[in-house]
């Protein structure tokens, strides 16, 4: 769990929520111009219970040109996101679907796969886990 943080709690969530969206983007920006359409963030996301803290999750989906090159772009994408900074590990989803693990230096994870049939990479982020003060009450969405 991260200590360095900013002390206020409000504050604390946005970094790390800031955090997590440029790893997003960072990971984003490593899908080919020509193999993408659109790179769609969700503007807010939520926050989940970790192990003794919680920890901001979000989304970014980026559409793809050639929906039946999702498979390879998903494999590029993890060659190519260990090149730039991330540990990349690979699973499936509970489906059987291939699935990447990105972690960024900051502790970010990013679950990555094909989604829609083939029209999109769609990363689920999730921040380091981070503690709040037991008296402060989250709202629903940051």
């Amino acid at each position: 769990m991260n200590t360095d943080l900013p002390p206020d709690p409000k504050d604390r969530i946005l970094f790390v929520k800031t955090q997590a969206q440029e790893a997003e983007k960072k990971a984003a920006r490593l899908i080919p111009e020509a193999a993408r359409t659109d790179v769609k963030q969700i503007d807010e996301g939520t926050l989940l219970s970790c192990s003794g803290g919680r920890q901001w999750s979000g989304n970014t989906k980026v559409l793809l040109s050639d929906p039946s090159a999702g498979a390879s772009v998903l494999n590029d994408l993890g060659r190519e996101a260990s090149e730039h900074g991330f540990t990349v590990s690979r699973n499936t989803t509970a489906d059987g679907a291939p699935r990447l693990r990105l972690v960024d230096e900051h502790g970010t994870t990013l679950l990555a796969a094909v989604w829609v049939d083939g029209k999109s990479i769609d990363f689920d982020s999730f921040s380091e886990c981070f503690s709040l003060p037991d008296d402060f009450v989250p709202h629903g969405s940051y």
